[in-house]
């Protein structure tokens, strides 16, 4: 990441931004992060939770969650972080729910962008190992407003709003690719 101060790397990624609209989506089986940048500016963020269920069902409500973004944003760019490869349940659903969302996001005609958790954490905090915690932190020292998300009541608040820095994270990055 830049060695610039909050303000100037906003900005210095405004810039490169000007008529940019990114929906960027951390996926998830239980919950979704998801923040929408207009312009260079994020204007939009949150967690969306994924009722319980079989697997199609939480694929079903995730494509479903997904549609319901791109339609309310309408946005150019989709940027999605990609899944992990892994030996579980888990691991398989995200899988095909990231497929599914990528699916989406072409047959809308978006720009779709994948990075994986570490490239992201490593253009955001230095370090593609960090955890969340600390890519929160980060995001918190460019964009001071969220800090009512960083520090909460509960331990389950703070893993729930980390989903939607993860995304916001997520948009940063491809905000930085775009020339």
């Amino acid at each position: 990441m830049p060695q610039l101060s909050g303000q100037a790397w906003i900005k210095s990624i405004k810039t490169m931004s000007k008529n940019t609209k990114i929906l960027a989506i951390d996926p998830g089986t239980k919950y979704m992060g998801f923040a929408f940048f207009d312009k260079g500016d994020l204007t939009y963020h949150g967690v969306r939770v994924i009722k319980e269920g079989s697997p199609d069902e939480k694929l079903k409500e995730g494509r479903k969650i997904i549609l319901r973004l791109i339609k309310d944003f309408k946005p150019r760019i989709l940027a999605v972080e990609r899944a992990f490869f892994g030996n579980n349940k888990t691991a398989a659903i995200m899988n095909v729910f990231v497929s599914e969302i990528t699916s989406i996001g072409r047959r809308k005609e978006l720009k779709v962008m994948s990075y994986a958790p570490t490239t992201v954490r490593k253009f955001i905090c230095g370090d593609g190992r960090a955890d969340k915690k600390a890519l929160s932190e980060v995001i918190v020292s460019k964009i001071p407003e969220l800090k009512v998300y960083l520090t909460q009541d509960r331990a389950w608040k703070e893993r729930y709003h980390q989903n939607m820095f993860d995304a916001i994270a997520l948009g940063l990055m491809a905000l930085s690719a775009i020339k």
